[in-house]
């Protein structure tokens, strides 16, 4: 069987990319002939890379001149040179409509229902809003003409949301995995004490960790901070560890929170996270729309509480008052859950990976959905 697949970035760096890329040696195993068209990928991979050129700096619209790439690729070759179409093909997000499968890593809809309920503030958040309206506009014809059998969706949240503008297509849900070589209970016995010494936390802080790329308005991370800086006149040993970002976004965070930043560390992009969940008591995690979040599914396989707020896909790993607390979408309601946990009087019951599933079980999972698929 030949299969494509579609997607700028086909790494192991892109979260919505793990799965797929560790899945490939399975692809191979079930007698996939692979074939890739994207921007970037990793080196030694066994498939049959076609990259796409790249036009400029295009950060913002970088996904749709992607997608416009590919409509003409596939326009030139499958209907001017008459080349055989493959009995396959792959589609991550709403790149190409043409494709057999699609495969949904996030909602649009559900971020702009939340984006009209946070408003505009800034000039940042006017291109965002911008941005997600243009990706909204797109996946609604794409899911109005695309040709796709099957959509693949990573939590029931994001499922519902397809369904709902789309009730015709099959809809089945392949939850993101984890490589449990890194992410287990064990990392935190085994890195806790060095990575706490490093990062200057003592027995006495309670440190709360936060991991994200980027996008930090909707991950919550100024309301992170905010229930934080709740709790410090009466638990003075709380500590925020943010992973993640790139230098100058950081910077520009650490400008607009202002001086007293001394209970925050940003460690910056880092190799190895699993060191920084160990080092952490708990993942404070509220953000207003995600798919099914890969940090929350590696804290909760490191075995730290989660506090998530009810968006997509937390759904999918948090049993509440189990393996973690539900918080409200305000600051008050969450520093008044998180001093529950510091001062002791909650703690999680046991650990729960709920729908989350390991890398090879993934792999399993959507080699069978392909092979079906194609059949």
């Amino acid at each position: 069987m030949k299969l494509l697949i579609i997607d700028p970035h086909m790494t192991v760096g892109s979260p919505s990319m793990k799965g797929v890329v560790r899945s490939l040696p399975e692809l191979c195993k079930r007698g996939m002939e692979i074939e890739v068209w994207c921007w970037i990928c990793d080196e030694n991979l066994p498939v049959t890379v076609r990259k796409l050129p790249r036009i400029g700096d295009v950060r913002f619209l970088g996904l749709f001149v992607f997608g416009w790439l590919v409509f003409w690729r596939a326009w030139w070759l499958f209907q001017v040179k008459k080349q055989p179409r493959p009995d396959l093909i792959y589609s991550v997000a709403w790149y190409h409509k043409d494709c057999d499968i699609c495969h949904v890593h996030f909602s649009p809809f559900d971020w702009e229902n939340r984006q009209r309920s946070l408003g505009i503030h800034s000039l940042r958040d006017l291109v965002e809003r911008g941005l997600n309206l243009l990706a909204l506009w797109r996946a609604r014809q794409a899911l109005r003409h695309t040709t796709a059998r099957q959509l693949i969706c990573v939590s029931q949240e994001v499922a519902s949301d397809m369904q709902a503008e789309n009730p015709l297509i099959p809809v089945q849900v392949l939850p993101n995995s984890y490589d449990a070589s890194r992410f287990h209970p064990g990392v935190r016995q085994q890195y806790r004490a060095e990575t706490r010494h490093r990062l200057g936390y003592d027995s006495s802080h309670c440190v709360f960790i936060f991991v994200s790329a980027g996008h930090y308005r909707r991950k919550g991370f100024f309301l992170a901070v905010e229930a934080l800086r709740q709790l410090m006149p009466t638990h003075p040993g709380i500590r925020f560890l943010v992973v993640g970002g790139r230098p100058d976004r950081l910077a520009a965070l650490q400008a607009e929170l202002g001086h007293n930043l001394e209970w925050i560390t940003f460690t910056g992009m880092v190799p190895d996270v699993e060191r920084y969940l160990a080092a952490a008591d708990a993942l404070l995690f509220p953000s207003y729309s995600e798919a099914f979040a890969l940090v929350e599914i590696e804290a909760a396989a490191c075995g730290l509480p989660l506090f998530l707020t009810p968006h997509h896909g937390s759904e999918m790993i948090l049993e509440d008052q189990v393996n973690g607390r539900q918080i409200p979408f305000d600051a008050g309601g969450i520093a008044s859950v998180l001093a529950e946990f510091v001062d002791g009087r909650w703690k999680p019951q046991g650990q729960s990976l709920k729908h989350a599933i390991d890398g090879e079980t993934y792999a399993g999972r959507l080699a069978d959905i392909l092979t079906q698929a194609a059949a």
